[in-house]
């Protein structure tokens, strides 16, 4: 990481802490300042005790009782104050970084961060480390503990002779090895995240009830197991190793400045046998010896905690620019509320970061406005890429994606979204309740019971919901122990009736979303939906694109596009089509062979 963003990195670290809880942040430094000098002045206090015993001064016996007492009483009351800001503080912090973290990810547009490996690498590794990121609030009242110790030491061992601060910067060599360490320590981290996000995904699979049964049945518990080992065995193998060399050199480090502390300490001696310094000064520099040493252990604390917090915030910067320059501001026109003509694809072009085989070349494509599109063709050949773009998960690399010649990154892309609705084979089980689980697809009538119940038909789910124990408020999912666990069927047509919830879209995009019904539910659902959502379509212009194997459900489409290695083979009519004998009359011939 460049000094730059290592800067930008602690800047962050260290006004995150005040900006989530300012007037705490204040009154904890203040009292980290005054407990952090209040040991190093009882040493001063014992030095000016002695010195008034031995009639050095006049007076400086009492002055010394007074500081002793002083900073003993700061000492206990700062460490109890501290110890109740510092846990509040930390508590601050998580809920800020943990709000800001969620709002950075949900709120990036695209989908690449999802989809790329790399960025999804770092991104795990951010909220991995948020955690730690929590403590900030206390590495950076360490660090002014640190800073205030060693300055308070260092000035006090000066008013004794300007050569005993050697002695600190002795102690500063820890400084050195805790930096090279901890640096050491993050690439090993760096190293390793993709293992450990496989590790962490294996894992989710072992505990999770869905995989149990299949767990079993091919005797895969001590498979996983073992390789969830060896992927976290060789992070921690490496961290080890890491962690057992520093600890080696910093041993070496200590074992150097005891000796040169204590030839120090004789070379004191020597001099206050020559009258050059007080029997007090000799006191204050042994009382000193072990407060060098813990000032030391601070300052290479804190330089520890903050390269390790300039690491981890690092991470943090880095999302938060990816979250900036990826955030499509370009975008802010308003959606349409109709469409009039089509929405058009004009020599569309889109390669998947990281891959070398483009997903889509030169395609050429209208969707004319208030028609059903079915996307047909083999695995691969770029069905889902064009869902993706329509919705603008992603923006192509070349060409447009036009609404009645608008393009759609002039659009504001949550205005453009709002007017889309989509069911989808790998849709997600809410854990809510019946009413949410399908509201959530308009969470602006989320509460609209009537509303729930209109998709519900739609999505021919009504017998689902009808047959719970609390009907829309039955709680769903085995996750708690009043929730109803559905069978996948039933999931799907909760998910389906989700997709059904806004009314009118401009775009309803179906990519295999019945593919848990059978043959015959799919059917009759879509032939329904069909002739129910042809009315609706010809007041706003919606289009609605299906993707599905079944060419008994995309026989129904008013437009059939075949799709081959990411171009647009055929496209016509299902009797059209057939009668070309092409590409689709060959896999139309393949699936009915099938049911003869």
């Amino acid at each position: 990481m460049s000094m730059r963003n290592s800067l930008l990195a602690l800047r962050l670290c260290l006004s995150t802490a005040f900006k989530a809880a300012p007037l705490l942040a204040v009154v904890d430094t203040l009292v980290v300042v005054l407990t952090a000098a209040a040991a190093p002045l009882q040493a001063y206090g014992v030095k000016l005790l002695v010195d008034g015993l031995t009639g050095v001064g006049s007076g400086t016996s009492v002055t010394g009782v007074v500081i002793v007492a002083v900073a003993l009483a700061v000492s206990f009351a700062g460490l109890a104050v501290n110890n109740a800001l510092t846990p509040t503080l930390s508590d601050r912090v998580d809920a800020r970084l943990h709000a800001d973290l969620l709002a950075l990810t949900t709120k990036i547009p695209g989908i690449a961060h999802h989809e790329r490996s790399d960025l999804a690498d770092k991104i795990a590794l951010v909220q991995q480390q948020s955690r730690e990121m929590t403590w900030s609030a206390g590495h950076v009242m360490y660090a002014v503990t640190a800073l205030t110790n060693v300055s308070t030491v260092g000035v006090l061992l000066w008013s004794v002779h300007p050569g005993l601060l050697v002695l600190p910067l002795l102690a500063l060599l820890r400084v050195w090895a805790r930096v090279v360490n901890v640096r050491m320590f993050f690439a090993v981290v760096e190293r390793t995240t993709p293992q450990f996000r496989l590790a962490d995904r294996l894992l989710s699979v072992v505990e999770a009830p869905a995989h149990a049964m299949e767990l079993r049945v091919f005797g895969l518990g001590t498979f996983l197991l073992d390789r969830i080992g060896d992927l976290f065995g060789q992070r921690f193998r490496e961290q080890r190793r890491v962690v057992r060399n520093g600890a080696a050199i910093e041993a070496l480090i200590r074992l150097g400045f005891g000796l040169a502390y204590g030839a120090a300490i004789g070379w004191v001696v020597y001099l206050a046998r020559g009258g050059q310094v007080t029997a007090g000064d000799v006191a204050l520099v042994v009382l000193l010896a072990p407060q060098v040493d813990q000032a030391a252990g601070r300052v290479a604390a804190s330089v520890h905690n903050l390269v390790q917090m300039a690491k981890l915030f690092g991470n943090y910067v880095w999302l938060r620019t990816y979250a900036r320059t990826h955030g499509w501001r370009d975008g802010t026109e308003p959606a349409p509320t109709a469409i009039r003509s089509a929405i058009e694809f004009r020599n569309v072009a889109f390669l998947y970061p990281g891959t070398d085989r483009p997903a889509l070349q030169d395609v050429n494509l209208a969707l004319p406005a208030g028609s059903t599109v079915a996307l047909v063709g083999e695995n691969g050949a770029g069905k889902s890429t064009l869902v993706k773009l329509l919705a603008r998960l992603y923006d192509p690399d070349e060409g447009q994606v036009l609404v009645d010649g608008r393009d759609l990154r002039s659009m504001d892309p949550s205005a453009w979204r709002s007017r889309v609705a989509a069911g989808f084979q790998d849709f997600v089980r809410f854990a809510f309740t019946a009413r949410e689980t399908v509201g959530v697809g308009d969470v602006d009538r989320i509460k609209d019971r009537a509303a729930v119940a209109k998709a519900l038909e739609r999505g021919d789910a009504t017998a689902v919901v009808e047959r719970l124990p609390s009907g829309l408020d039955t709680q769903l999912g085995r996750d708690f122990s009043e929730g109803h666990e559905l069978s996948g069927g039933q999931w799907q047509r909760l998910a389906l009736a989700r997709a059904f919830m806004r009314d009118e879209p401009l775009l309803l995009l179906l990519d295999e979303p019945t593919a848990a019904l059978d043959p015959e539910a799919e059917h009759a659902l879509f032939e329904r939906f069909t002739a129910a959502s042809k009315a609706a379509a010809h007041r706003s212009g919606g289009v609605t694109v299906l993707v599905s194997h079944r060419f008994s459900t995309v026989r129904m489409a008013d437009l059939i596009v075949v799709l081959h290695d990411g171009q647009v083979e055929e496209m016509g009519s299902h009797e059209e089509l057939l009668a070309r004998a092409g590409r689709y009359a060959h896999l139309f011939e393949l699936q009915a062979r099938a049911y003869r």
